[in-house]
């Protein structure tokens, strides 16, 4: 794993557990993407709207690609 793999993990999960940690969803609401049948991930809205967010674009595409592998 190199560095900024390292670094955009711990953004990514720093973003996913303030919309969904805490008592605000998740275990319970699932994770905040799904994986349909052809194996492509599809970020939840509120996920998608949070990385668009200036500061955070740039994890977008990373999020898309890695997402799935940072919870299983």
């Amino acid at each position: 794993m190199t560095e900024e793999h390292a670094e955009n993990a711990i953004r990514l999960l720093d973003i996913v557990y303030d919309l969904y940690g805490g008592g605000k969803g998740y275990p319970t609401k699932g994770l905040p993407f799904t994986v349909n049948q052809a194996g492509t991930v599809d970020l939840h809205e509120d996920l998608v709207n949070e990385l668009r967010k200036e500061g955070n674009e740039d994890l977008l595409g990373w999020a898309q690609d890695n997402i799935q592998s940072l919870f299983e």
